[in-house]
């Protein structure tokens, strides 16, 4: 018997609650996949608040009117969907410019979140690693503080890893190694200096003897972590404890795509990730006395 908790149990669990919230609430849904309301275009019903789900739209055609990306993802109107999830946690917060709740969240040295903060969803920067042709490196959520250090912060609900390099779907690249002739790396020809960052932090000391570039499978937990370390900032990587893609353990020793990658680099590049639970975020909303955490809990399975 497997002695770590299986992933596909954590999936169909999430599938039901989803599905039972749905359900609830009389919204049309797909047949097949009932955890999926049945257009993209009620995305707002999977939002709990409607005062968060209209911030979103004034948001996002905000950015559009200045001509800056703000993604509704594909899925968004998928019960399991990380930024819905992620709009329905911190949305109200964000909404508030709840400097007191997102301090509390993050704690961590050289942090100052005052009323001078820029609370962002959907952040991104194509100056960072010259990204000016392509989909830039993005965020999930920002806080820009003019003082200290600034937080990036990626979510993951569901999925099972970090995005990959899309080069090699594309069939640009052949997936070895480039660190001994950075410029056989098609994102390198292309004017991207992940390579040179990579070099920089150290974060290529460890794969100078592998054949597979770290790009194939870890593309886009490397190009957050050095996003972060250039732009004076903590790296904040968000999942669910029961979701064992990420971490776990039987006990004794712990794997998972977290403790993998974060054993791979140096003390220095450590110090600057931040993993936070979704449920230590629910904590402190109840204890912030955010009067919709039971509705976030019940949708999303937390409840006790």
């Amino acid at each position: 018997m497997w002695k770590y908790q299986q992933y596909k149990s954590f999936r169909k669990s999430q599938n039901k609650f989803a599905s039972d919230w749905f359900v609830k609430k009389n919204f049309t849904v797909q047949d097949k996949y009932p955890f999926i309301l049945r257009h993209n275009s009620q995305w707002k019903e999977n939002i709990i608040l409607d005062s968060v789900a209209n911030f979103i739209e004034k948001v996002k055609n905000e950015y559009e009117i200045k001509k800056v990306p703000f993604p509704l993802h594909k899925y968004v109107h998928h019960g399991l969907s990380s930024q819905a999830m992620l709009f329905n946690l911190l949305g109200e917060s964000t909404l508030k410019h709840d400097t007191h709740f997102f301090s509390s969240l993050f704690a961590y040295k050289d942090v100052c979140i005052d009323g001078s903060s820029e609370l962002l969803f959907e952040y991104s920067d194509r100056k960072t690693f010259n990204e000016l042709q392509r989909q830039p490196t993005s965020f999930d959520f920002a806080i820009k503080n003019n003082k200290g250090k600034n937080i990036f912060l990626e979510a993951k609900y569901v999925e099972t890893e970090f995005g990959k390099c899309s080069t090699i779907e594309g069939g640009e690249c052949d997936g070895l190694n480039p660190i001994n002739d950075v410029d056989s790396c098609y994102l390198t020809h292309c004017g991207r200096n992940y390579w040179e960052l990579m070099i920089k932090y150290g974060l290529s000391e460890p794969y100078k003897n592998s054949l597979i570039c770290p790009f194939v499978i870890y593309y886009q937990f490397y190009r957050e972590l050095l996003f972060a370390a250039k732009n004076n900032g903590y790296y904040v990587i968000l999942i669910d404890k029961r979701n064992p893609a990420f971490m776990k353990t039987d006990g004794v020793n712990e794997r998972g795509l977290i403790p993998i990658l974060t054993s791979r680099i140096s003390e220095e590049m450590k110090s600057i990730i931040k993993i936070v639970f979704i449920q230590d975020v629910v904590e402190l909303l109840e204890k912030s006395n955010y009067s919709w955490v039971e509705e976030f809990k019940e949708k999303y399975g937390l409840t006790k």
